[in-house]
């Protein structure tokens, strides 16, 4: 997929981990997360967007992180926090060639690691060791004026710093490359979407990201 990707033209933006939520694992057969290339072509800053291209999709609440300095496997848990540049809360759309959702962990790599789509809010820049500060964001995920569920970012895998150190250690994503974008993971379930939606992410307590909303076009 990431080759047939690069061969029309697409350009590697970062990358998104899944499967972070240690929660699910037991059901799925999992012992550890997936990683999978994200391009500039599927990243946005829109607040609306149209369906159309998407399998039997699904919204994911996330906190996005950009690099100010690229990273190695050699990078160490201080310089992760370092290289990490602004951060802001996404909504990852993912979706799925398998009817019913119905696959193994192989499959979902082979699908594209399901990735449709990551919306990214609004980027605030961090200062010395604000990164660590993220594993305690709180969400409110909304949909149409209901919350729907709750999560905080030490739901995804310890937290962003936690989760990108992770990914360092893991053959193939060993090297980060200044200006990349990472999607850390979900903060709660995923949720099926359908057009006409409206869905927002609220962040609360002194770590907060502000706000993020995205309308599915009728």
């Amino acid at each position: 997929m990431h080759a047939h990707a690069l061969r029309n033209g697409c350009k590697q933006a970062g990358l998104k981990l899944g499967f972070t939520n240690q929660a699910a694992w037991n059901a799925l057969g999992l012992d550890r997360p997936f990683w999978s290339p994200i391009y500039e072509e599927t990243v946005t800053d829109r607040n609306l967007l149209s369906l159309d291209p998407f399998l039997e999709p699904r919204i994911e609440p996330e906190i996005v992180v950009g690099f100010g300095s690229a990273l190695t496997h050699a990078a160490s848990r201080e310089d992760v926090v370092a290289a990490i540049a602004w951060a802001s809360l996404g909504f990852e759309v993912v979706h799925c060639h398998y009817p019913n959702w119905e696959m193994t962990p192989a499959d979902a790599i082979a699908d594209g690691g399901l990735h449709g789509a990551l919306v990214v809010g609004e980027r605030r820049r961090l200062g010395p060791s604000e990164a660590e500060d993220l594993a305690a964001v709180e969400v409110e995920l909304v949909r149409d004026d209901v919350v729907v569920a709750t999560g905080v970012g030490a739901s995804a895998l310890g937290g962003p710093v936690d989760a990108v150190t992770w990914l360092l250690r893991v053959p193939g994503a060993e090297r980060v490359p200044a200006g990349s974008v990472i999607t850390t993971g979900s903060l709660t379930t995923a949720f099926p979407i359908a057009s006409g939606e409206v869905w927002r992410l609220r962040s609360r307590g002194p770590s907060r990201l502000g706000d993020l909303r995205l309308t599915f076009e009728p």
